[in-house]
């Protein structure tokens, strides 16, 4: 007589495998995230230098009761770790050129709307200190994208590690 069989309840064990090297290497967020099976809520294992929703040793929760996202920040740490032995730092070149457009971009229509006071919408952030403060953030948001490019084009970054 058959029986229906209860899963054990075992902690998967996450292995890295070629194709997940391969979107590390790519610095592929969407292509990672779907090979190593993490859940749309998980942190990713990409440096937060390349990705938003990436980690690094900074973001450790301190405290046990956190939210779903740093709960899963550990595990995301742990995977970056075991990547970069296995692979080195992702390319990230076309990701730190796309924030840098994306930055003077954003810096360019700040600086419009400081310029020409009657542009824009209505209510908060529209008075001339509001937009003044807020190019000056998009102005350090250039700057810092252009530290990061300037960075892997020719010194080591401090997140990097160093080639051997």
């Amino acid at each position: 007589m058959p029986t229906n069989r209860t899963p054990i309840g075992r902690k998967s064990v996450l292995k890295i495998t070629t194709e997940a090297i391969a979107a590390w290497k790519r610095a592929d967020f969407d292509e990672l995230h779907s090979l190593l099976g993490l859940a749309p809520w998980e942190a990713s294992p990409l440096p937060c230098e390349i990705s938003a929703l990436g980690c690094g040793e900074d973001d450790l929760p301190l405290e046990p009761d956190c939210s779903d996202w740093d709960k899963s920040i550990p595990k995301a740490f742990a995977l970056q770790r075991q990547f970069l032995a296995v692979a080195g730092w992702p390319d990230c070149r076309h990701v730190y050129e796309e924030e840098l457009r994306d930055a003077e971009k954003h810096a360019a229509y700040c600086r419009d709307l400081v310029k020409h006071p009657d542009r824009g919408g209505q209510g908060t952030g529209c008075d001339p200190e509001s937009r003044q403060k807020a190019l000056e953030q998009a102005l350090a948001k250039v700057e810092y994208r252009r530290q990061l490019k300037a960075e892997l084009d020719g010194v080591r970054t401090k997140w990097a590690p160093k080639a051997r």
